[in-house]
């Protein structure tokens, strides 16, 4: 039996430990330490794999912010910046991605016999 593992698994599973983590882990949100800002640290993952979606949601995120009256350097606020990386990538990789492989080749051979 073959184990087959494509980058779109890989993703997934490294945003859904992302969002788990915070949850089990304590975070403390104004620390020197960065190693003690569990959600900082994800925050900043989900942002690189979301890359270059989540540039683009970055005035989403600072909406987001406004709308819910809510500290952006709290734990709170990193938490829902990473939501919204994690949505932002999810679109990008699984819905937008499939436009960029396409399935079928680009080149089909002609037969002339």
């Amino acid at each position: 039996m073959k184990f087959k593992i494509g980058l779109k698994q890989i993703w997934l599973a490294v945003g859904i430990f992302s969002l788990i983590l915070p949850v089990f882990l304590p975070s403390e949100a104004d620390s020197n330490n960065a190693f003690l800002n569990i959600v900082g640290i994800v925050n900043i993952v989900m942002f690189i794999l979301s890359l270059p979606c989540s540039l683009f949601g970055l005035p989403l995120v600072f909406f987001a912010w406004y709308a819910l009256e809510m500290n952006p350097n709290s734990i709170q606020g990193a938490y829902l910046n990473t939501i919204l990386f994690f949505a932002l990538g999810f679109v990008q990789w699984f819905w937008i991605a499939r436009f960029w492989s396409p399935t079928e080749p680009i080149l089909q051979e002609i037969k002339l016999t």
